[in-house]
């Protein structure tokens, strides 16, 4: 059977529930990638927020290709990696993508910062 991912189950769940605080401030998924989704020694736990373009360019004006170089990006993304990392005990590699700059990607991208609730809105808890 193949694997989800290869992260720790209780380092998982910190780290998804972490993420859930970014997906409910942007509205948008995050997506695990990267080599985490492919092997035990994977060095970093990478996550990407895909945001569209038009809200990637609210958030980062004039930012060219390369964000790295751009100061506001670079703060942001690592300030960002720095509290998933102290939240879940993993290193991680947090960059924000435009959906451009992200459908130019290859490679599985899974969602993730997702709480599934099985209390449905207006109905009641079971007993």
């Amino acid at each position: 059977m193949k694997r989800a991912n290869f992260i720790g189950a209780p380092q998982f769940f910190d780290l998804n529930m972490a993420c859930r605080l970014v997906t409910e401030a942007y509205g948008f998924h995050l997506y695990l990638v990267g080599s985490a989704l492919e092997r035990r020694d994977h060095r970093d736990v990478d996550l990407r927020l895909i945001l569209p373009d038009e809200e990637f360019r609210a958030m980062f004006p004039g930012m060219a290709n390369g964000g790295w170089t751009d100061a506001r990006w670079s703060l942001f993304c690592s300030a960002v990696s720095l509290w998933l990392s102290r939240q879940s005990g993993l290193k991680v590699d947090f960059q924000v993508q435009s959906q451009t700059e992200a459908s130019g990607e290859t490679g599985p991208r899974h969602p993730i910062g997702i709480l599934l609730d099985p209390v449905q809105p207006g109905s009641p808890p079971s007993p």
